[in-house]
């Protein structure tokens, strides 16, 4: 009896919808939740989450964008809404929210893209037929995707019911005439071959949009007539005079072009909308993460195979992917997948994409130095269920890990198993873990024109709270809260959080004051962010303001750093206060061309939040700042100091006196005195300078490679061997570079370090390339006739004979004739003559090879010999026949290893992937 097949993920999730959306029935639910299908068939809501949207996004399921979110069965709700009437009100009243939203699909769409979708949002909606929009950008970017988003958010709002219909003009930029009746269309006999008139796409897009891509491809004259087109709505046909034609298409507009000579001026007038795309390395980390897990989660599927994508794939991807953007990183995703599928046994689901996966044309042109170690960006993603694990998806878990430790505590606390004293210094201790994940776990982002706005906008909130709960702290705060609610906003997601609402309600009735501060700072939040959960931003908003209110103690001084720069006096006043375990200093960054106005109207509105009887510090660093007593003491009733130069070491000692209450003006003189710069010189190491020798094929051809630039240096320079693989696995990492300065790598291939200069074997003989890489490395030591006088005698050392006489095994007589003879029979087999600097390095490899294998010492170390029999079998049986007669004679055999080292040899130098 053949075994039933087991019911995937997918359909029990699909079985669950339906069957519980059948239980509620004249019920006053608004649906199922992820939570309770995943309870039901215990698997991974996240699991569950991913299935429903794919089932809203195919028609099979309803989405109520409520909180929790809810689903039903499309097919169950349609056939009985007479048993869902709160459903069908909820629906009716809040149509735009069902509707899922086809821009949702764009990675960045509240993010990075925010301003780019609200903006192609405006021109869709405006009347009577949306406006001309162009999209500029580098290619790979995502200009046609965007511009189709456009096109089913159109047909969302129900603004066209027509097609959507693109052209790239570049394809026909050489035949302007033929993309003027491809365009606009054509009527009988207007050219040759003319037979019949042909409406053009402008005719075809009626009701719906028109997509030209590479617009600057566009001649003077079809410009012309789409201005017409846009300016009136009428246009003729090639060929045609006397009457016109009318389209209402919409048109979309793409180009690689920022500022392209090729535009018409009247054209462009006529195209409201101009709308930059960022490119990759624009978007935030987070956003690029997303992509890059898209993109393989795609290619995942195609495959039917796990993908654990490697830590150090992940990192290069983000900083390395430039050109081609994310059609590039798409094509690299799709190569580095079928590389790996390639080496991975068909009885295996799981594949690790590794750094030798990608493609070697992209990792030529990248930048490995920056791979951090410590920080985890591996991702892992399951095939069958589609689970994702990534770096995202770790951050967010942190976030609700830090949110479930605060409704442990609150809740501990409602029923009186902890103190408000234990439970404030839980708190704390809470808080700081999540400033400190946020300051130095998370990637840092630098400030843009919206979260200097978003904190500008806390800050107006905070400096008016002194009144209602004595909250001071108001710049630091904002900063700290900025950073908070962002990573609340990249990371947030639609899951429920067992005990959250009930922790809410008894923050309201413990902490009334903080939690209503926290209620206005999310609604201001509101208005910016578009935010899922407000009870989640009301968690960790109270949780901020509980642990820094409670760190105020009253001093008997007043304390500010002022300093210029962004988040510099804040760093450096956060640490101290941290430091110090008090909140101390109060912080003012101010922009470098800040003027003493400037900085006076900010410290103006922090003195309305404090007792300005009370002695004041002041440490500022430089410039302007150290201008302020005149105006400050018109404004500040007690004693101002005013210390310049402020350091960490001085804030720290400053700070440990105030909290001490021991601070005076002869304590301040011995803070300054103490604080004074100490220079400490240190030396740079002399390192000798050396040229380095290495070899593909091991230490023994360095070795006498070393020896004959040593020689033919007169002892003056020193030069020193390296194994090649070594090398090139360590690169400028490896020890010989502390030891030594390498002024130039000498050797029979390059090991791609770019720091140093690379000089092959050919090009120690050719002068042309050879000298200037001498006399640019050792100036003083090297001149063109010393060079010449060394190219002679390298050139005599490099003849066969010479080579074969430095062997300590094999006959040279008969060696020689048998490299040559190989050879010979190579290039015929390979159907190419080599020349001669290609030559004598394969004569040099072969000698030293021989020798190595007739001692019975034969380098087994090439890397990825499996890898290199599969590709390139055929040049293996071609190089073993070439030294099948040398073989015979010293009964030897040549292992693919060191064919293998031959290959590497020849491959950038020789044709050798046509024969295979």
């Amino acid at each position: 009896m053949a075994t039933k097949r087991q019911k995937t993920n997918r359909e029990k999730v699909i079985e669950c919808l339906s069957t519980l959306s059948k239980s509620i029935f004249n019920t006053d639910a608004l649906g199922v939740s992820a939570n309770d299908i995943a309870k039901q068939i215990d698997i991974q809501r996240s699991t569950v989450s991913l299935y429903l949207n794919e089932l809203v996004r195919n028609g099979d399921a309803i989405k109520v964008n409520t909180r929790p979110v809810y689903f039903l069965d499309e097919k169950i709700y349609q056939a009985n809404k007479s048993e869902f009437d709160q459903v069908t009100q909820y629906i009716q009243q809040n149509d735009n929210d069902v509707i899922q939203d086809p821009f949702g699909e764009l990675v960045g769409s509240e993010g990075s893209l925010k301003d780019v979708v609200d903006q192609i949002k405006s021109a869709v909606i405006y009347p009577p037929r949306g406006l001309p929009t162009l999209l500029v950008g580098e290619s790979g970017v995502g200009k046609s995707f965007i511009a189709q988003l456009a096109y089913q958010f159109a047909r969302q709002k129900k603004l066209v019911t027509g097609k959507w219909v693109v052209l790239n003009c570049a394809e026909y930029a050489d035949n302007p005439e033929l993309l003027s009746s491809i365009l606009f269309g054509s009527v009988k006999g207007a050219f040759t071959g003319a037979d019949s008139t042909k409406d053009g796409l402008l005719k075809e897009a009626e009701d719906g949009y028109l997509f030209l891509d590479e617009v600057h491809r566009l001649n003077p004259e079809n410009q012309e007539k789409l201005f017409q087109y846009m300016d009136k709505g009428t246009y003729r046909r090639v060929g045609e005079t006397g009457s016109v034609q009318k389209s209402n298409a919409r048109l979309i507009f793409a180009t690689t072009e920022k500022k392209s000579t090729d535009f018409l001026q009247t054209f462009l007038r006529r195209i409201p909308l101009v709308i930059q795309i960022p490119d990759f390395q624009e978007r935030t980390r987070k956003e690029r993460i997303d992509l890059i897990t898209m993109l393989f989660f795609k290619e995942s599927q195609t495959i039917q195979r796990n993908l654990r994508i490697t830590s150090e794939v992940v990192q290069v991807l983000i900083q390395n992917v430039n050109e081609g953007n994310v059609g590039k990183l798409a094509s690299i995703a799709k190569l580095a997948c079928a590389e790996a599928l390639l080496h991975t046994p068909s009885n295996l689901d799981n594949i690790d994409i590794k750094l030798d996966s990608l493609p070697n044309d992209f990792l030529k042109t990248t930048d490995i130095n920056n791979i951090s170690m410590t920080k985890n960006y591996e991702i892992q993603i399951q095939f069958k269920t589609q689970h994702i694990k990534s770096r995202n998806t770790i951050e967010r878990d942190q976030l609700y890990q830090f949110l479930n430790e605060f409704i442990k505590i609150s809740m501990a606390f409602s029923i009186n198993k902890i103190t408000e004293t234990h439970y404030y210094k839980q708190v704390g201790e809470i808080e700081n873990q999540i400033i400190d994940y946020i300051s130095f776990d998370l990637r840092k982002t630098k400030a843009n024109a919206f979260s200097e706005y978003l904190e500008q906008t806390l800050k107006s909130i905070l400096s008016n709270l002194y009144i209602n709960i004595g909250i001071t702290q108001f710049n630091s705060s904002a900063n700290l809260l900025t950073k908070l609610i962002i990573y609340i906003n990249d990371y947030e997601d639609d899951q429920e959080v067992d005990e959250l609402n009930e922790t809410i309600l008894i923050l309201k009735q413990k902490f009334p004051d903080e939690i209503q501060l926290a209620n206005r700072i999310v609604n201001a939040v509101k208005n910016q962010f578009n935010i899922h959960s407000v009870v989640l931003y009301q968690a960790f908003v109270f949780s901020f303001i509980y642990s820094q209110n409670q760190k105020m103690i009253d001093r008997e001084n007043n304390a500010i750093i002022i300093t210029h720069g962004y988040s510099t006096a804040e760093s450096l006043a956060s640490t101290v206060n941290r430091l110090l375990g008090s909140y101390i200093y109060e912080s003012f960054d101010m922009p470098l061309d800040a003027s003493v106005d400037d900085i006076v109207r900010e410290i103006r509105a922090y003195f309305k939040t404090i007792d300005i009887t009370k002695p004041l510090i002041i440490l500022v660093d430089m410039g302007s700042l150290k201008n302020l007593d005149e105006r400050l003491k018109k404004i500040y009733q007690g004693s101002i100091a005013i210390i310049s130069g402020v350091s960490t070491e001085i804030a720290l000692d400053i700070g440990n006196k105030i909290l001490q209450n021991n601070i005076d003006k002869l304590a301040l003189q011995q803070s300054t005195k103490d604080g004074t710069p100490k220079l400490t010189v240190i030396e740079p190491a002399k390192q000798e300078n050396v040229i380095l020798t290495t070899c593909i094929t091991g230490i023994g051809a360095a070795k006498y490679l070393q020896d004959l630039l040593q020689e033919n240096t007169n002892g003056k320079i020193k030069v020193i061997s390296k194994d090649f693989y070594e090398l090139k696995k360590n690169g400028i990492k490896d020890p010989i570079f502390s030891k030594y300065h390498v002024k130039i790598i000498i050797g029979t291939d390059d090991p791609c370090i770019t720091e140093v200069p690379y000089l092959s074997v050919e090009g120690l003989i050719n002068r042309d390339i050879g000298d200037p890489v001498f006399m640019t490395a050792f100036p003083s030591e090297f001149t063109s006739e010393n060079l010449a006088d060394m190219n002679s005698s390298v050139v005599r050392a490099f003849t066969i004979d010479n080579i074969a006489n430095n062997m300590a095994t094999l006959d040279p007589t008969v060696t020689v004739k048998q490299v040559e003879n190989c050879v010979t029979k190579l290039e015929r087999s390979l159907g190419t003559k080599m020349g001669v600097y290609l030559k004598i390095s394969l004569y040099m490899h072969l000698c030293f090879m021989f020798e190595r294998v007739v001692q019975g010492d034969p380098n087994l170390d090439y890397h990825n010999v499996r890898k290199f029999k599969q590709c390139y079998g055929h040049f293996i049986e071609i190089t073993k026949d070439a030294l099948s007669d040398m073989q015979h004679y010293y009964s030897v055999k040549i292992p693919d290893s060191e064919i293998g080292f031959i290959f590497d040899i020849l491959k950038n130098r020789v044709d050798l992937f046509s024969i295979e």
